[in-house]
């Protein structure tokens, strides 16, 4: 089985950065001091050389992945708990200040747009969030859905405009049922979305 990086350096996953300077530095000093030996020794001190380095690289980037998502996580984090408790203001606020602008930031714009009843520019945020990220399910599908509800509207309207914009009661109530549902559709895929940031707990964009 092949050893973590961390095990190499005889630390834990969670170790920070300082902990992993200090680890690697001690250990290739232990390395070097035996690298020129003849025999076994010699060449056994050159493979935990190369081994250590490795290690030290590999524990770096998993450590920069840790500090980014702690980073972008918590603050997508906050927005989405102002959103849920209708903080629209202060979540663009927080949303504005996040650099850099990645798929799952318009996403989050997308989403605020769509609480500000925003349809078409929520569809363009998240149309950036696909093109950033096309493998994502979650901004595909909300997409998809967004995109029905508008056009399910869009229809509704230009069949009232090919009645002479007059349409009647029956007609006009059935339209507004048809768009609100189609309005459900989507608040509800918005929530639903597996990737929904779990922490959402369903509550962030309420249709009723």
């Amino acid at each position: 089985m092949q050893k973590s990086p961390y095990s190499i350096l005889g630390l834990k996953d969670d170790a920070t950065q300082e902990q992993i300077d200090n680890a690697y530095y001690d250990l290739k000093q232990q390395y070097e001091a035996k690298l020129f030996e003849e025999g076994e020794v010699g060449m056994e001190a050159s493979k935990k050389l190369a081994e250590l380095e490795r290690a030290y690289s590999d524990c770096m980037e998993d450590l920069n992945k840790r500090v980014s998502y702690d980073n972008f996580g918590g603050t997508y984090g906050m927005v989405e708990d102002l959103i849920r408790q209708g903080k629209i203001n202060e979540a663009q606020k927080q949303l504005d200040a996040i650099e850099p602008r990645d798929a799952e930031w318009h996403y989050m714009q997308a989403v605020i747009y769509y609480k500000r009843n925003w349809h078409i520019e929520s569809k363009k945020q998240l149309e950036l969030a696909v093109a950033l990220d096309p493998g994502n399910a979650k901004y595909q599908n909300t997409l998809n859905r967004l995109t029905e509800s508008i056009n399910n509207a869009n229809a509704q309207q230009q069949s009232a405009q090919g009645r002479g914009g007059y349409a009647r009661p029956d007609a006009q109530a059935a339209g507004n049922a048809a768009t609100a549902s189609a309005c459900c559709n989507t608040c509800s895929t918005l929530i639903c979305c597996d990737c929904l940031c779990e922490c959402c707990g369903g509550d962030l964009i309420p249709c009723c």
